[in-house]
C-alpha cells in the first residue's frame, strides 16, 4: 500500500501512525527549539519535529517523507553546533537522541556497538564497567551524540595512529527508507548485536564489496543518509597516568618538541591549547577567565603519560625520561600545574575521558557564543595560520587576547586537526562585523593552503570551487543515493 498523503495534516497523521502521536510535534515553542543552534546561522522552522525510538521507526518515517517529498533533516545530539541540522526547507526533523542502546561491547576487539542517541557520558559510564574508555574527544558537550561527533568528524584526543578513525562498522537508512549496513556488519539482516555469537564476524572489518561507505558516509552533513547503529573503537582504561603539561613562549617554538614527542610515540592523549582556551577550561568562574589567561604561558602542549594495563608504573617512568630529555633537547619546562591553576594536570587528567559538565560550554563562557574555523594541516604551517587569522583580527579591531587555538595531532603528528575559536556576544551589535570577520579569515587560511576538511558555515562554496570533479562526484552519487532529495536538501550545495 502507498503511504503517498495529499496534505500536511494527513501526512502528520500518517507518522503519527508509525511513531505514536505522543512523538510528533508541531507546536510553535518546539518547533523554534529545533530551528537554531549555537552556530549563529539563521534560524529556519520545521513543520514537525518526529521523535523515533527505533530503527523500523524511522524507517517508516523516511518512506513517508520520501514518497510525499518531504525534507527530513536528522539529529542525534541534543545541541547542534555547525548548522548542519537548521532545516533549510522546513519538512521534518527526525530526533534520534532517545535511541540510547548500547547492545554489545567487545573488550577483545575493542569496540562498542551503540545506538544514536548515546552520548560520551552515557557510554564512558557503560565502558566504565569493563575496564574500558571512550576515544574522547576534546571535552564534548554532554548531549552530544557519539555517533554524531564520528560523523562529523572531530578528532580524538589520542594521537595513536590505530585509534584515529573511530569507525569500525555502521547501519544507517537511506533517504527511501531503506536499511543499509556496512562492511562486517552487513553479513547478515539479523540483530547485529548477535552477529558475532551467529556467523564467522567479529564486526571489525570496515571494508566490503563496492567503495569504502565508512568514508562517504562520514562528513555528508545528514545528506546521504541517517545512521541507527555504529561499531565505534574504544581503549583500555590506564591502571596509571599522568598528565604534564609542556609551556611556551611562541606557537613557533613548539613544532620541533611536539613532533619529536610524537614520533617517539610518547603519551596517549595529547593536544595543544593557547592561553585563552586553557583559561575557558579551568576558570572556576566565567568573570575569572581574562585574567587568568595572563597569568599562564602562551601556549601549552598537554601530554598523557599512559601506563597501560602491564607495568605502568615502569611506563610512565619510561615516558617521564623521555620527555624531559626532548625538554633538555628544546628548552622548555615540564610542568604539573599552571600559574593560577596549581593542580591544572589533575584537572586536565579527569577531563580526557568525559563531557563538559558546566551548565555553558566552555568555549561559550567568555562572551555567550563561540564561531570557530576548522581545518586540517601540517604542524609547521599551524603558525602561519595562526598569524594570519591574528592579523585579520586586528584589521577588524578584535582584541587577539581572546581568541582560542586549539591543535589536535593525528596519526602521530602525521597531520593536524586545528580550531580557532573566536567568542563572541549574540546579541552583540558587533555580530556583524564578527561574522565577516569569521568569513575573510577562513578564506584566507584556506587560500594559504589549509584543508577545510568539514564545509560548515559559508565554507561549502568555497570548497567545493576548489574541488574540481570531487564535487560533480559527490553530486552523481546524491541524485543515487537520495533520488528525491529527501535528506537535508540544501546542505553541502545539495
Amino acid at each position: 500500500m502507498s503511504t503517498a498523503a495529499t496534505s500536511l495534516k494527513s501526512i502528520i497523521d500518517a507518522v503519527a501512525g508509525v511513531v505514536g502521536a505522543q512523538n510528533v510535534s508541531t507546536d510553535i515553542d518546539t518547533l523554534k527549539q529545533y530551528s537554531k543552534d549555537t552556530s549563529l546561522m539563521p534560524a529556519r522552522m520545521p513543520d514537525m519535529v518526529v521523535r523515533v525510538l527505533n530503527r523500523e521507526q524511522l524507517m517508516g518515517v523516511l518512506k513517508i517523507a520520501n514518497e510525499n517529498s518531504i525534507p527530513v533533516v536528522p539529529r542525534s545530539s541534543g545541541t547542534g553546533t555547525y548548522g548542519t541540522a537548521i532545516p533549510l526547507e522546513g519538512g521534518i526533523i527526525v530526533d534520534l537522541s532517545n535511541m540510547k542502546r548500547i547492545p554489545r561491547i567487545d573488550t577483545r576487539n575493542r569496540w562498542a556497538l551503540l545506538e544514536a542517541g548515546v552520548t560520551f557520558g552515557e557510554l564512558r559510564d557503560e565502558l566504565a564497567k569493563k575496564g574500558m574508555q571512550p576515544l574522547n574527544t576534546l571535552l564534548p558537550r554532554k548531549d552530544k551524540s557519539v555517533i554524531t561527533s564520528v560523523l562529523e568528524r572531530e578528532p580524538v584526543l589520542t594521537c595513536k595512529t590505530e585509534c584515529d578513525e573511530p569507525v569500525r562498522t555502521m547501519e544507517w537508512v537511506w533517504g527511501t527508507g531503506e536499511l543499509m549496513r556496512s562492511g562486517a556488519m552487513s553479513v547478515d539482516a539479523m540483530p547485529a548485536e548477535d552477529i558475532p555469537d551467529k556467523t564467522s564476524s567479529d564486526l571489525c572489518s570496515i571494508g566490503g564489496p563496492g567503495i569504502d561507505w565508512w568514508r562517504l558516509m562520514t562528513g555528508n552533513q545528514g545528506t546521504f543518509g541517517v545512521h541507527t547503529l555504529m561499531n565505534v573503537k574504544i581503549f583500555h582504561k590506564a591502571l596509571q597516568q599522568k598528565v604534564a603539561i609542556l609551556t611556551f613562549n611562541t606557537i613557533e617554538d613548539l613544532v620541533k618538541p611536539l613532533y619529536t614527542i610524537q614520533h617517539r610515540e610518547i603519551g596517549h592523549e595529547c593536544f595543544v591549547l593557547n592561553n585563552y582556551n586553557v583559561a575557558a577550561i579551568l576558570a572556576d568562574d566565567d568573570r575569572e577567565i581574562a585574567n587568568l589567561a595572563k597569568k599562564i604561558p602562551p601556549y601549552c602542549i598537554v601530554l598523557n603519560l599512559w601506563g597501560g594495563q602491564f607495568f605502568p608504573e615502569e611506563r610512565i617512568a619510561f615516558e617521564e625520561k623521555a620527555v624531559n630529555e626532548i625538554a633538555d633537547q628544546y628548552q622548555f619546562p615540564v610542568a604539573n600545574g599552571l600559574a593560577g591553576v596549581p593542580d591544572a594536570n589533575k584537572r586536565f587528567e579527569s577531563m580526557l575521558t568525559s563531557p563538559w559538565e558546566g551548565d555553558v560550554y566552555w568555549k561559550d563562557r567568555y562572551a555567550g557564543a563561540c564561531l570557530e574555523i576548522v581545518f586540517q594541516g601540517g604542524l609547521d604551517k599551524v603558525p602561519a595560520y595562526w598569524k594570519i587569522f591574528n592579523q585579520i583580527a586586528s584589521e577588524f579591531g578584535i582584541d587577539t587576547r581572546t581568541l582560542g587555538l586549539y591543535v589536535q595531532p593525528r596519526q602521530r603528528c602525521r597531520v593536524c586537526h586545528v580550531e580557532f575559536h573566536i567568542p563572541c556576544d549574540p546579541g552583540s551589535a558587533e555580530l556583524a562585523d564578527i561574522k565577516q570577520f569569521h568569513k575573510k579569515a577562513a578564506e584566507a587560511i584556506m587560500n594559504a593552503g589549509a584543508f577545510f576538511y568539514r564545509p560548515y558555515y559559508d565554507w561549502s562554496d568555497m570548497v567545493f570551487a576548489r574541488s574540481g570533479y570531487a564535487y560533480t562526484t559527490i553530486k552523481k552519487i546524491k541524485k543515487i543515493l537520495d533520488p528525491n532529495c529527501t535528506l537535508n536538501p540544501g546542505r553541502m550545495g545539495l
